[in-house]
């Protein structure tokens, strides 16, 4: 097969803080609440494409693009809030002439939503199926859709395809393929299966080492699940990490139920291997308010900041079961546990989970526009509150924990989280 050009466009979308101007200002030079890192689905979509073919890549967020582009295909990325730009990408190189596939979580959970905007789909993860698209398109019988392999070996992002555009950084680093947990609100069993594939040590070690950046983010929540499997796993990775001297600093996102069954010798190893911070989501696995009033939850967390692991608190506002307004708990909870850095997001049912569809058969949705769908829009009917009640309560908790803190205590509250290389480049290994 001749080598072909394939050209991957990573479509812009707007930031929790950029649907409300005032709050903008507010943490402006923060970076709280428009948390910049490059994607990892498109960088490792692209290096999944058999040796042999020319790859280039466009990030909306740097400028706007060509659509007269010389390539054979275009290949765009994106998961839901990003998808009416998305769409709008490919009306513009489809009017072009050019053949354009789409990929990512949105067209996974949502194909018959992606599928007209596109003249291919690509489901699941790119691994295992790029020869089949190229060998369909090269004789000119593309098919409508194409699915992945979530068994197939992870491929290596290839990070270099993303250009500086004033991104945080840090870096993402992928661990393991779906989930076996099946919660009402998550997208990843949808897009990555219900079964945990497991990334072999060595290769997450080594791609870790290839890292241009100072920390890194573990993308993957079931690196501190409960369970003997996943507990051996990040026992193995994190005493290998501590092994090699490893320099970067890592931070992971993780549920309050994960994080208050973490063992000391854990803990430990986890400080050893540099980890310095937990992105903590409160309120979607279980009211915020019960986590909020989690004793044994605040003091593990004052145990993880002892250790030198500080906690950045995700709260989780609109819950169908948090029925009483949570301001005084939340306030409570950030004096009990020294909350370091916080944000707050809109409960959000994101299509192709059971949370969206139940919410789409009540008739509950609000909209379909998918650049609404960010966490910083009220998207839904709320059971306890109107809509313009809780996208107040949202705009006010925000106001409420950054208004006394200014710009040069926050930075430093970002170097107690991600280590002071994060706003800066540092030299490749």
């Amino acid at each position: 097969m001749q080598g072909m050009h394939l050209h991957f466009i990573f479509p812009r979308w707007r930031k929790l803080l950029e649907d409300h101007p005032g709050l903008r200002e507010l943490v402006s030079g923060y970076d709280v609440g428009n948390f910049r890192m490059a994607g990892l689905g498109l960088a490792a979509a692209a290096a999944a494409v058999p040796p042999g073919h020319t790859i280039t890549l466009f990030d909306q967020n740097v400028s706007e693009p060509c659509f007269d582009v010389e390539a054979d295909l275009v290949c765009i990325g994106f998961f839901t809030p990003q998808a009416a730009n998305a769409y709008d990408l490919a009306a513009g190189f489809r009017r072009a002439g050019k053949t354009v596939i789409g990929g990512g979580i949105h067209p996974t959970v949502a194909t018959s939503d992606a599928a007209p905007h596109f003249d291919a789909l690509l489901r699941g993860p790119a691994e295992g199926a790029w020869e089949e698209i190229l060998r369909d398109f090269a004789a000119g019988a593309l098919k409508p859709v194409y699915t992945g392999n979530l068994c197939a070996p992870f491929a290596r992002p290839r990070r270099e395809l993303f250009k500086d555009s004033g991104y945080l950084k840090a870096g993402i680093v992928q661990t393991a393929r779906g989930c076996t947990m099946g919660c009402p609100f998550c997208i990843v069993p949808g897009h990555a299966g219900t079964q945990v594939v497991l990334r072999p040590v060595a290769e997450v070690l080594e791609d870790i080492a290839t890292l241009p950046f100072p920390c890194f983010f573990f993308a993957d929540e079931n690196l501190l699940f409960p369970d003997s499997a996943n507990r051996d796993y990040r026992m193995r990775l994190f005493s290998r990490l501590a092994e090699a001297g490893n320099r970067r600093i890592s931070f992971i996102a993780a549920y309050p139920q994960f994080v208050r069954q973490l063992w000391a010798d854990e803990i430990g190893l986890m400080v050893r291997a540099r980890m310095q911070q937990i992105y903590l989501v409160l309120g979607l696995k279980q009211p915020l308010a019960k986590d909020l009033n989690d004793e044994v939850l605040a003091a593990k967390i004052l145990e993880l900041k002892a250790a030198g692991i500080e906690v950045m608190a995700s709260f989780n506002l609109g819950n169908d079961d948090d029925s009483v307004p949570v301001e005084n708990a939340i306030a409570g909870f950030c004096s009990a546990t020294r909350t370091n850095l916080a944000e707050f997001i809109i409960h959000t049912p994101f299509p192709g989970t059971p949370m969206f569809t139940e919410m789409e058969n009540a008739g509950r949705l609000l909209t379909r526009d998918w650049s609404k769908f960010n966490g910083a829009n009220v998207v839904f009917s709320p059971l306890h509150e109107s809509p313009e009640s809780l996208r107040d309560r949202y705009l006010a908790l925000w106001r409420w924990f950054y208004s006394d803190i200014n710009q040069d205590q926050v930075k430093a509250r970002y170097v107690r989280a991600f280590g002071g290389g994060i706003m800066r480049q540092i030299d490749p290994p």
